[in-house]
């Protein structure tokens, strides 16, 4: 026979994010969930950061098309 107990589970909810570019502070979920937010870890031999080192940033959808724009392809997709 399974007995079950209950638990109380405690859970992080992401509440805002800063863009590393224009230090602007978002509190909407919908603005939130356009930044681009990127982590990597460095190789050996990097010789921009350094061995193994990780890089993050998080950019606001703003600052991201100022600072990557004309890189960027944009495709539509049909839903």
């Amino acid at each position: 026979m399974k007995k079950y107990a209950e638990i109380t589970e405690v859970k992080q909810q992401l509440a805002s994010i800063t863009c590393d570019c224009c230090k602007v502070d978002y509190y909407d979920p919908y603005e939130i969930q356009e930044f681009l937010s990127w982590e990597d870890t460095c190789g050996y031999g990097n010789q921009t950061f350094g061995d193994l080192t990780i890089i993050e940033i998080d950019l606001c959808q703003y600052c991201v098309e100022a600072l990557l724009g004309k890189y960027i392809r944009v495709t539509e997709q049909g839903l």
